[in-house]
């Protein structure tokens, strides 16, 4: 190994291996020696042109002259330093143990304010749907059932409860559509005989639907089809017709 390859290939920045190939083929192809070139390429010269003397010349024949294909001078730009390939990287290794599966986090549910909720809800629909709808008012539709009774009616209406009357008849008018042609909405302060059954008539109105009371007396004495009340007192079926002619 020459002397010169060291410094030559610490010169050029190119691994030795590489710089002793070079210098060889370019002693070979300038004919000199390879200490020659690696000496000059460790002082930072160029190599050492070639030395060759000069072809003698052929005598003339009738072929062609071949074209000049004399050996161009070797340059002294030394070669391209080679590109280190990179290294593979190393693959990534898992640590082996137990796996571990996914837990999956909801969403914590209230259900005390949910409950909380609802009730007061429903409260308060129960005092809107009750409460508010039950009280009283003073329009055409809806008024005081309390009717200023004579002392003669007040004794009729004792007769109307002696005879059963409540039995058949009710006296109080609803709010629904059935009893819309009745008159006026019963309240609760009636002192009228409230009834249990309506299987006759309504009588809460009744005054404002007799004529007088020669019909209301007709019709206890048994006209169309109703039971007959003959067997009463004049004054108890004139108390009883007062009772039922100021319902109005």
């Amino acid at each position: 190994m020459s002397e010169f390859l060291a410094s030559a290939a610490q010169k050029m920045g190119v691994p030795e291996p590489i710089v002793s190939r070079s210098a060889a083929a370019r002693a070979q192809a300038a004919g000199v020696d390879t200490d020659a070139i690696l000496s000059a390429w460790a002082g930072g010269e160029s190599a050492p042109a070639a030395s060759k003397p000069a072809p003698e010349p052929e005598p003339a024949t009738e072929t062609a002259p071949e074209p000049d294909t004399s050996e161009t001078p070797a340059t002294d730009t030394p070669p391209p330093a080679a590109t280190p390939e990179p290294a593979p990287s190393a693959p990534v290794r898992v640590a082996a143990g137990p796996r571990v599966p996914p837990v999956l986090v909801g969403r914590t549910e209230r259900l005390a304010g949910t409950v909380a909720g609802v009730v007061a809800l429903l409260a308060l629909s129960l005092l809107v749907g009750f409460a508010v709808a039950s009280t009283p008012e003073e329009t055409n539709l809806a008024y005081t059932s309390n009717v200023p009774y004579s002392a003669t009616a007040l004794d009729g209406r004792d007769v109307y409860l002696s005879q059963g009357c409540a039995a058949c008849h009710t006296q109080l008018v609803r709010p629904v559509v059935a009893d819309a042609t009745f008159g006026g909405v019963s309240m609760s302060d009636t002192n009228q005989v409230i009834g249990s059954r309506r299987i006759g008539p309504d009588l809460a109105h009744v005054g404002s639907r007799l004529e007088s009371d020669a019909a209301a007396s007709a019709i206890l004495s048994g006209a169309g089809g109703h039971p007959s009340f003959s067997g009463l007192s004049d004054g108890d079926l004139d108390a009883l017709v007062a009772y039922l002619m100021e319902s109005k």
